[in-house]
């Protein structure tokens, strides 16, 4: 009976009541049957605390409550509300039963808006999931309670205009978080529900890859101006999925401007050359003639089937649960179909970044972007004799490294400098700016010593001292060395001199090591780099050897003795993408890229033709190839206001296999 109690927490009350009676009826009983026992033996029975005087049921008393105690703990247990033990798993998202007003309901004035499910739901990160379009300055207030969504409106609504209210992956049922996709409810201040389009895909213009936080919304704009969408917030807009497909619905027909904006600040404006963003060439005209009748399935969502659950209980239950892929129920929509391709643009504006003081002898400045003229630094606290640096500059001239070449100079714990550079202000036109800054450096023991005390023994801490130049090369001990490659050594600080009578390279023939020829030389672009090259045979076992003293650093250190021993490939183990190019679009610059994007091999192709990549390791390649429009040998980013599309980029669609001792043929024709 209490079994069967405990199945529905609606029988609890009618439970309680029963039990009551239930054990009063024991209790009665109980004190019968001892005063009858008592009247036989005609004993007194002593507890811990008390003589237990005639009459008196205590001991039975005591029982019957502990029995009472537990039985009710029991039934408490049975109330608790709960998920019901046993049947099928729920796999099923939420259905829409009814709304306040009802979805796509027409000359709606009210400022409240009620969604109900058929089961108890929840909303998870709202404020990036859920949209409303056309979008409001004041953002409703959104509220669950139990089955049904409450909106209220904290701003007029505009008239004769129809909302979506796009709910994203932000609603999911609250026992099983099964998920509602790209959930749409619609209403219309006017006598209409307006029902075109827009639908497409935003990529990287750079790599062609979505943008996998799907963080790009996708606006359009009645005002058709090109400083639109960065003084005023869009008509319409939808968000990309991390796929970056997007649908901007219920639209009426008109011509808009068309963007995609990764918006970092949240304002729903343009921040040039500091968000990313996308445009199309021309105005887009959206009516009922030219859009086209499409399914269109933003997501996918993934559920565990029935079938693939173990019942509680079996043996199965350590078995592993799949999931299967679900498609959402896909809408169709009147649309247009759009391609758009962000980027960042390059920005006119120059400022530094960062700044750092890694040693005593070298500080940095990294700027956003390369300085259009010389960087000129000039000394605040201390008059340096002549020449006191060394500039390094990155290959993109963006980080700029100076070592300091007075020991004197570089011994100060702290350098105040003044640093000159052009720039742009907000109109475009070029500026001088000036920033002053100190370059402070602690050594490692100073680091280490806190507080009061630490700055008392300041004066007693020895300095950081390096005793050798050291070196780092590009093959390492017992490593293997491709054909087409040198070896590089890079130095912790500027070279001074590199002494190739100091360098020794032997190959192994037979049993013995024979010397061979090579050449070295210093990199003339960056001062602490060297190279060794020689006419490698393949497949043979090679030591390089550099004496001590071989390489000096503009602080007089030298390098300790460094003995590398490793093998060339075998020629057997490259393979080799021979590719025919077709079309018309040169000059191109030509990329393998290996299976995580990373480029392997390059050339600048300024026709069609055969063009071979060699050397080749097995594995999987992919191509592409970028127009060099203006023909600087570098992919060119755009520009909005002045209409400039980023450099296109063609991707291949057939992945290369590549093995070892293979030629793999290809023809690509590029073509838009």
């Amino acid at each position: 009976m209490i079994i069967n109690l405990c199945k529905s927490s609606k029988t609890t009350y009618k439970a309680m009541f029963l039990l009551f009676i239930f054990v009063q009826a024991i209790n009665a009983i109980a004190a019968k049957v001892y005063m009858k026992f008592r009247n036989i033996t005609g004993k007194k029975y002593r507890n811990r605390s008390a003589i237990v005087h005639p009459g008196a049921a205590r001991p039975f008393s005591m029982v019957t409550i502990a029995i009472t105690a537990l039985i009710f703990f029991m039934f408490q247990g049975c109330a608790k509300v709960g998920n019901p033990t046993g049947g099928p798993e729920d796999v099923n998202p939420p259905k829409y039963i009814t709304g306040s007003p009802e979805n796509r309901s027409t000359n709606f004035t009210g400022d409240k808006i009620d969604i109900t499910f058929d089961e108890y739901i929840q909303l998870k990160d709202q404020n990036r999931e859920i949209l409303i379009s056309p979008p409001m300055k004041k953002k409703p207030l959104i509220r669950v309670k139990e089955k049904t969504i409450r909106v209220t409106l904290n701003e007029e609504l505009l008239p004769q205009t129809t909302y979506t209210l796009n709910f994203g992956n932000a609603l999911s049922d609250i026992n099983e978080s099964n998920l509602l996709p790209d959930f749409d409810f619609v209403f219309s201040t006017g006598n209409t529900i307006d029902s075109l389009s827009v639908t497409g895909k935003v990529l990287d213009a750079f790599n062609h890859n979505p943008e996998s936080a799907g963080d790009i919304l996708v606006m359009l704009y009645e005002n058709l101006s090109d400083s639109a969408p960065i003084v005023e917030i869009p008509k319409y807009y939808g968000k990309t999925n991390k796929n970056g497909l997007f649908s901007v619905n219920n639209i009426h027909p008109d011509t808009f401007r068309v963007i995609a904006l990764k918006d970092g600040n949240n304002n729903q404006r343009y921040d040039p050359a500091v968000e990313e963003i996308a445009f199309l060439d021309s105005l887009l005209i959206v009516s009922a003639e030219n859009v086209v009748l499409q399914t269109f399935i933003k997501d996918t969502v993934k559920i565990i089937t029935p079938a693939g659950k173990p019942k509680r209980g079996s043996k199965q239950g350590t078995a592993e649960i799949k999931a299967d892929t679900v498609i959402a129920p896909g809408k169709s929509l009147n649309a247009l179909n759009v391609s758009l391709y962000y980027f960042m643009e390059e920005s006119n504006k120059v400022f530094l970044s960062s700044r750092n003081r890694e040693s005593s002898e070298r500080f940095s400045f990294i700027f956003n972007r390369p300085p259009f003229d010389t960087l000129q630094i000039a000394p605040l606290d201390f008059k340096p004799g002549g020449d006191w640096f060394m500039k390094e500059a990155t290959r993109n001239n963006d980080s700029i490294t100076y070592w300091i070449t007075d020991t004197l100079i570089s011994k100060r714990d702290t350098l105040r400098l003044i640093l000159s550079y052009l720039t742009t202000d907000s109109a475009g036109r070029f500026e001088e700016r000036m920033d002053t800054v100190n370059m402070r450096f602690q050594s490692t023991a100073e680091k280490s010593v806190k507080g009061a005390a630490g700055r008392r023994a300041k004066n007693n801490v020895k300095a950081d001292k390096i005793k050798a130049l050291s070196l780092s090369g590009s093959i390492s001990n017992r490593g293997t060395l491709n054909l087409n490659r040198t070896i590089v050594f890079t130095a912790a600080r500027p070279l001074q001199i590199v002494n190739p009578e100091g360098i020794e390279l032997y190959r192994l023939v037979d049993t013995l090591f024979v010397k061979q020829q090579f050449t070295c030389h210093k990199d003339s672009s960056v001062f602490r780099v060297f190279r060794v090259e020689s006419k490698w045979e393949e497949g043979s076992q090679y030591r390089l050897l550099l004496k001590p003293g071989t390489a000096s650093d503009i602080y007089g250190l030298t390098n300790d003795s460094t003995d590398i021993r490793f093998v060339t490939q075998q020629m057997e183990y490259y393979g080799r993408i021979l590719l025919t190019l077709g079309g018309d679009r040169y000059p191109m610059i030509v990329q393998v890229l290996d299976e995580k994007g990373r480029v392997v091999d390059s050339k600048y192709i300024n026709k069609p033709g055969l063009a071979i990549f060699d050397y080749l390791s097995p594995g999987k390649y992919g191509l592409k190839a970028i127009f060099d429009e203006n023909e600087n040998q570098k992919w060119d980013t755009g520009n909005y206001l002045k209409h400039l599309q980023p450099e296109k980029i063609f991707l291949s669609s057939m992945p290369v296999q590549l093995r070892s001792n293979w030629d793999y043929e290809v023809s690509w024709v590029i073509s838009e």
